[in-house]
């Protein structure tokens, strides 16, 4: 065995380095291992094509803790983020809905469909403000556990009493937000399918359910947690969202934590059902009384770890955690940018700044989803693309660009061929139906990269290719994630911990998974000690 520490974590994404930057800041020697050559994870910036470069998995920030930003002293390492523009929302039919943050102007926009849900709209936004304020202080806070081990825990969960008992007044909203569907959630308050299908899109973003499938309506309050609190919780990094977590590792290097790239784990070594360290795949085994696991459920309990040492009813939750991604990730090299037909040509517009929606109407997506979930790709299906270079034109060469584009309801398992085989056509697809709103994208395009969800398995290491860690439905959250009892960072092996996007809170680049995951160990360290 070589190299003793007392931490080490397994994969260098952003909960990762945060879970080492805490850990080593604490004075734990801790050790960072990531597979690939360089740190990131899902969070990276990678050369696609000669001189254009494009963030393969998460391609804007949002809602990365306000304390990581000042811990890690991020700004002063040189991170910028550019605030996004409007996004502007296309149908088939050949409407047009720009939203964005001045609400004055969405209320003029909304109107064009409807003077009700113009009126509507600025006291949907309030409300849904006003309950996301209520949940946002939970991603800080472990998710309160049967399995309590002590007063810490007992006093986590009186902070979730006291957090219930301060939004008490909105409870039952919070819990119809939780259980309804999007579309029926949104139903009770527009009557435009413009603007229920503008609001509800996100309700299909990673995973197979359809706006009318009840629990999606919570990914509205998801939506407005990640878009409250201005620039550095919602835009594009410059440079690439890979800059975050580059800085990232800086300062984890910076407080004494060890980072390996190029470091694959094979598997994490137990004795006595105890995690003491892990093998690499080189043949080198490293020791630490404590492994914490930034890869998702699936993989570290079915890949990493032996089955042996878990018991069979975790195995078996383990093995039905819905962690299947649905989307394909396109990105284009392109000469210029294109434009929307009939719309203004010539310079950045303002849609160029933000990102847009190709959008079907909700009971479209329905359908669409339910094609995914019987293995089919669907096609139409809902797109959202974005222009990175016009906020950083360092990612292309001078005077061309790069989209990044997300096709959804494009199921990982398969009914029939495989992805290897049909991914350039489905790619092939996609563009013919952006052409119907760019019509020069076409001739514009230099270079693709087109990731299916397996690529994406295969790339970033996410199983299912799911970039959330699993589903983000009432039951995988909370108290319920990755499986009930054991949610606290905690596993039944012990000294393995979880840190990745499959804990409480869940996804997006938030760091709270990591730090709330170190602050468990730190705790389990200190008690272990007395």
């Amino acid at each position: 065995m070589e190299g003793r520490y007392e931490a080490i974590v397994v994969g260098g994404g952003h909960n990762g380095l945060v879970a080492g930057f805490r850990l080593a800041s604490a004075g734990m020697r801790t050790l960072v291992l990531e597979r690939r050559d360089f740190v990131g994870g899902a969070c990276v910036t990678e050369e696609f094509a000669p001189g254009f470069r494009a963030s393969t998995g998460a391609y804007v920030l949002s809602m990365l803790r306000e304390d990581l930003w000042r811990d890690m002293r991020l700004v002063q390492r040189g991170v910028r983020v550019d605030q996004a523009g409007p996004t502007l929302n296309l149908y088939p039919d050949g409407a047009r809905y720009y939203l964005g943050d001045d609400m004055s102007e969405n209320v003029r926009e909304t109107k064009r469909f409807s003077t009700h849900d113009a009126l509507t709209l600025p006291v949907f936004e309030e409300d849904l403000n006003e309950l996301a304020a209520a949940v946002m202080p939970a991603f800080d806070r472990g998710a309160p556990n049967a399995r309590s081990r002590g007063l810490h825990e007992l006093r986590d969960a009186a902070s979730w009493g006291w957090l219930g008992w301060r939004h008490r007044k909105r409870s039952v909203d919070l819990a119809y937000l939780f259980t309804t569907s999007v579309d029926r959630y949104l139903s009770e308050r527009f009557e435009s399918e413009h603007v229920k299908a503008a609001l509800g899109w996100h309700a299909i973003n990673d995973s197979v359910a359809g706006p009318s499938t009840p629990g999606t309506a919570f990914v509205l309050l998801h939506d407005h947690a990640s878009g409250d609190g201005g620039l550095r919780q919602w835009g594009f990094v410059r440079g690439g969202i890979g800059v975050v977590t580059q800085r990232m590792a800086d300062a984890a290097h910076e407080a004494g934590c060890e980072i390996r790239t190029g470091a694959d784990v094979d598997h994490i070594i137990t004795e006595g059902n105890r995690a003491v360290g892990v093998a690499l795949t080189s043949g080198q085994e490293l020791r630490a009384p404590i492994v914490i696991s930034n890869a998702d459920p699936k993989r570290t309990f079915l890949k990493l770890c032996d089955p042996a040492d878990l018991p069979a009813g975790f195995l078996d939750k383990i093995r039905n955690y819905r962690c299947d991604g649905t989307s394909i990730k396109i990105n284009l090299a392109v000469s210029a940018l294109p434009y929307v037909r009939g719309l203004p040509e010539g310079g950045v517009q303002p849609y160029h700044t933000g990102i847009m929606e190709l959008n079907g109407f909700n009971a479209d997506m329905d359908m669409q989803q339910a094609q995914a979930l019987v293995g089919i790709p669907a096609d139409p299906a809902h797109i959202e693309m974005c222009f990175p270079t016009v906020h950083d034109p360092s990612l292309a060469p001078e005077g061309k660009h790069v989209i990044t584009i997300d096709v959804n309801s494009q199921p990982y398992t398969l009914a029939e061929g495989k992805w290897d085989d049909i991914k350039e056509d489905r790619a092939d697809r996609v563009i013919n139906s952006i052409a119907e709103y760019f019509p020069q994208l076409p001739g514009l395009i230099e270079h693709r990269q087109v990731l299916s969800p397996l690529d994406l398995e295969r790339l970033i290491g996410l199983t299912g290719g799911h970039a959330l860690h699993g589903d983000m439905s009432p039951d995988q959250l909370l108290f319920l994630r990755p499986a009930r009892g054991w949610a606290n960072y905690r596993t039944p092996l012990r000294g393995l911990y979880l840190c990745g996007a499959g804990t409480h809170p869940g996804g997006g680049v938030t760091g709270a998974n990591g730090q709330n995951a170190a602050r468990t160990v730190l705790r389990d360290a200190k008690a272990a000690r007395r």
